[in-house]
């Protein structure tokens, strides 16, 4: 028996445990320590090995369905997770047809994939029991100023970091088969394009589909030089945040329907892609400080 992995997941149970004793003894200010504390470690336990390859994905995803199975999971979460398999492995997104919500019961910790039921099939906890589980962290909604100004400010962020950059600079990747900050350039130009195209459709459209872009999708443009590719982003998410200051509150909760996310309002995709640039911004600060420009 390995008494250290053992050790490791009975002090995050206790964590865990304790969060909830103190939520349930009405301590909220205490339990929210002891839930972030948990979630820390979780991702300081996971850090080493997070960019793993393909086949290591797909080997790891196939021994926990494994194990799962072992432990006695529900036939409707394991099918969920073996179409999951089958998309990893061929390579594709996943559509919400496929694998839709995903709920956990706060009182007696079921989890239900699919339509979340007005009672827990277990404990019998209503509706509003149950934790919902996004796709992605970056759905979850900011107050719709903080996600504004988030997105208006980042241009100003990498300039910033850019600073006297020279154009070979920019070019070069820290490491062989890591991004440099044309490739990660190329990127948020490509992903600025996206939403600012999705900001339109669901400001002049009643629910319109959204099709989902995986990153292939948005690889950078060729024959771009790295400052143009940053003058592009800047100049359409100058146009974007122009746009969003002008409508009304109601206009945040405007909906679309994403073929991935299901349905998303349009506080959420801005939230989204606002999140997503603040990732990226770490990564041009790395990038430059391992090539020493």
């Amino acid at each position: 028996m390995d008494t250290t992995k053992t050790n490791e997941d009975e002090y995050l149970m206790k964590l865990v445990r304790l969060g909830r004793q103190l939520e349930m003894a009405g301590f909220y200010n205490a339990a929210k320590l002891f839930w972030a504390v948990a979630f820390s470690e979780e991702m300081h336990g996971t850090n080493e090995g997070i960019h793993a390859t393909p086949q290591e994905i797909q080997r790891d995803m196939a021994e926990a369905i494994g194990m799962l199975k072992e432990r006695g999971a529900s036939p409707t979460l394991i099918a969920a997770l073996e179409r999951g398999e089958a998309a990893v492995r061929a390579v594709r997104s996943i559509p919400f047809t496929e694998i839709g919500d995903v709920h956990v019961c706060r009182a007696c910790g079921e989890l239900v994939v699919g339509d979340q039921p007005e009672r827990c099939p277990n404990c019998g906890g209503y509706e509003l029991t149950f934790r919902t589980f996004p796709a992605v962290h970056y759905l979850e909604p900011l107050p719709p100023q903080v996600a504004l100004e988030a997105l208006a400010t980042v241009p100003t962020i990498i300039e910033g970091i850019i600073g006297d950059m020279t154009e070979a600079e920019m070019n070069q990747q820290p490491s062989p088969g890591e991004w440099s900050f044309r490739e990660v350039m190329g990127h948020l130009y490509g992903t600025q394009e996206l939403i600012a195209f999705r900001v339109k459709k669901i400001l002049e459209e009643d629910n319109p589909s959204l099709r989902s872009l995986g990153v292939a999708d948005l690889a950078p443009q060729e024959n771009v030089t790295a400052q143009d590719l940053f003058q592009r982003y800047k100049f359409s998410r100058e146009a974007m945040v122009a746009r969003l200051r002008t409508i009304s509150p109601a206009d945040w909760w405007r909906t679309g329907v994403h073929e991935e996310f299901a349905t998303v309002t349009l506080l959420q995709q801005a939230s989204y892609f606002a999140k997503h640039d603040h990732a990226h911004l770490t990564q041009i600060e790395q990038i430059r400080r391992a090539i020493g420009a």
